[in-house]
C-alpha cells in the first residue's frame, strides 16, 4: 500500500503544475474568468443543445447559481442564450465567437507552456512519464468500473 505522504506529494506536485498552467490565462482585459467559469465555458462548447438545466445537472448546482454565472459571461459576451424551437420554456445556451476564441487562445496558451515543460525531459523521460500517466488513468478508470458494477 502507498504511504499518504506520497500521495500527498502528489496532489500537491498536480496542484502545482495545474495552477502554473492556469496562471494569468484565464484573464481577458480587466475580465478574470474563475476556473469554473471556464469549466462551464468549455462544456458549453462540447455540448450539444446545452440548455440551463443540463448545466445546473452536469456541475450538480441550483439554477441560480448557474443562471448568475451565465449572466455574467452573456454581459462579457463569450455565451448567448437562446430559447429551444420544441419548448419555448427551456433555454438554451451556446458560446459566441468571442467564446470561441477564448477557449482557442486558452487551450494553445495551456499546450504551448506544456510543450515548454515536457520538451525538459528527455525523450526517453517523456515516454516513461506519458506511459505512468496513461497506466493512472487506466488503473482510475478499472477502479471506477469496478465500484460501478458492485452498485449494480
Amino acid at each position: 500500500m502507498i504511504e499518504e505522504s506520497k500521495v500527498d506529494q502528489f496532489l500537491m506536485h498536480w496542484r502545482m503544475v495545474n495552477r502554473h498552467l492556469r496562471e494569468g490565462r484565464l484573464t481577458n482585459g480587466d475580465k478574470n474568468i474563475t476556473r469554473l467559469q471556464w469549466t462551464l465555458l468549455r462544456h458549453v462548447g462540447r455540448s450539444e443543445n446545452c440548455t440551463m438545466g443540463s448545466i445546473a445537472d452536469h456541475f450538480n448546482v441550483g439554477m441560480s447559481t448557474i443562471s448568475q454565472m451565465i449572466d455574467r459571461l452573456e454581459k462579457w459576451g463569450y455565451v448567448e442564450r437562446g430559447t429551444s424551437m420544441r419548448d419555448a420554456r427551456v433555454k438554451m445556451v451556446s458560446l459566441t465567437e468571442k467564446g470561441t476564441a477564448m477557449i482557442q487562445e486558452v487551450r494553445a496558451s495551456y499546450l504551448e507552456q506544456l510543450t515548454h515543460g515536457l520538451n525538459r525531459f528527455s525523450e526517453d523521460e517523456r515516454e516513461t512519464f506519458l506511459n505512468y500517466l496513461q497506466r493512472l488513468a487506466e488503473n482510475l478508470r478499472e477502479l471506477s468500473d469496478d465500484e460501478h458494477s458492485m452498485d449494480e
